[in-house]
C-alpha cells in the first residue's frame, strides 16, 4: 500500500511588523527565562520536531532585533554579511534571488524575517524547505500555548562546524561573521566585554534516544556604549554537552562619523549628496574634486 502523501505549508509573505515587534536579544532572552523556554526546548518543541522529522531540516532561534528595519527593507546574507536591502515582494533581484531562511509565528501564521541571496547560477540548485503542514499547526499551537511564539522562531538547520569557531560582529546595519575570540563564563573575549546569550538551537539523536540540543551565544550591551543587538556566534562545548554554533554580534557607534551600512564597507555623506548603498567600498570626497562612486558596489539615485 502507497504511503499517503503529506500536505505541505506554504509560508506567508513577508511582513515588516513581525520583524519591527522583536526586542533586543538581552530583553528576548530574559522573556525566554520567564517563560522557562530551554525546559519547554528539551520537552514539548523538540517532540514536535522528532516527531515529524524534520530535525535535520529545521531549528529554532531567540527572536530579537538587529537593528532598525524599514518598511521596505529585508535583512539579507551575502555570503559572512547580513544587511538590509531595499527589495521587493518578488524573490528574483539582480543577479539572483533572495530565499527565506528564518521565519516566525506573527498573526497565527509562518512568515519570514530573515534572507539570503543566491546567485543566479545557484538558485535551480539550491534546496527549498518544505515544511509538513501538521508540522507547523502543531509548532504554532505548541508556542502560542507556551507563550514562546513571540520569543523563538524557527530557522533553516546548519550543524555548523566545530572546529570553526566564527563570532557575527554588527557594526552599525551590517553583520560581519568573524573569527571567534572565544568566551570566559558569559563574558565574551574582547576588550569590550559583552554579555553573552544563547541564541539558536537544534535537535539531534546521539547514539540511543538521546536528544541534544544545539545553540549560538549572542552580546548583549557593554558598559563603554557599545551595543549589541544580535548573535548567531561562536562555537563552544559546554558542560552540559550541549554545543553553540553560531556568532556573536555587537553594534557599534564610530567616533569619526563613520556608519558601516553593508559589506565590508563604511558610508560617509559625501557633500554632493551621493551616498554609496552596496559594495566593499567607501564613499569620501577627495582633493581633487573627484568623487569615488563604487568599488565592488551599486550607487542608488536618491
Amino acid at each position: 500500500m502507497a504511503a499517503a502523501a503529506v500536505q505541505t505549508y506554504t509560508p506567508a509573505s513577508y511582513d515588516h511588523r513581525a520583524v519591527d515587534a522583536m526586542t533586543d536579544v538581552d530583553v528576548a532572552s530574559q522573556r525566554l527565562q520567564e517563560l522557562n523556554g530551554l525546559a519547554h526546548m528539551k520537552s514539548c518543541i523538540r517532540d514536535v520536531f522528532m516527531k515529524h522529522g524534520v530535525d535535520k531540516a529545521f531549528g529554532v532561534g531567540l527572536l530579537h532585533r538587529h537593528y532598525d528595519v524599514a518598511p521596505n527593507e529585508k535583512i539579507i546574507e551575502l555570503g559572512p554579511v547580513s544587511s538590509p536591502w531595499v527589495v521587493g515582494d518578488d524573490e528574483v533581484v539582480t543577479g539572483g534571488s533572495v530565499l527565506p531562511h528564518t521565519w516566525r509565528v506573527f498573526d497565527g501564521e509562518l512568515k519570514p524575517t530573515e534572507f539570503k541571496f543566491v546567485p543566479q547560477r545557484d538558485v535551480s540548485n539550491t534546496n527549498r524547505p518544505v515544511f509538513p503542514e501538521a508540522f507547523v499547526k502543531e509548532l504554532i499551537g505548541v508556542l502560542q500555548e507556551t507563550g514562546l511564539d513571540e520569543v523563538l522562531g524557527v530557522s533553516l538547520y546548519e550543524a555548523g562546524d566545530p572546529d570553526n569557531e566564527t563570532m557575527e560582529v554588527t557594526y552599525g546595519r551590517s553583520s560581519i561573521v568573524i573569527p571567534s575570540t572565544g568566551l570566559i563564563g558569559s563574558k565574551v573575549i574582547g576588550p569590550q566585554s559583552f554579555d553573552a546569550f544563547q541564541a539558536a538551537w537544534t535537535f539531534s539523536k546521539k547514539q540511543g534516544e538521546e536528544v541534544v540540543a544545539h545553540h549560538g551565544i549572542c552580546a548583549a550591551m557593554g558598559v563603554d556604549g557599545v551595543t549589541a543587538r544580535h548573535g548567531i556566534c561562536a562555537v563552544r562545548s559546554a558542560e552540559d554537552g550541549i554545543k553553540a554554533q553560531h556568532g556573536i554580534c555587537a553594534v557599534k557607534a564610530a567616533d569619526d562619523g563613520m556608519n558601516a551600512r553593508h559589506g565590508i564597507c563604511a558610508v560617509r555623506s559625501a557633500e554632493d549628496g551621493i551616498k554609496a548603498q552596496h559594495g566593499i567600498c567607501l564613499v569620501k570626497a577627495a582633493d581633487d574634486g573627484m568623487n569615488a562612486r563604487h568599488g565592488i558596489c551599486a550607487v542608488r539615485s536618491c
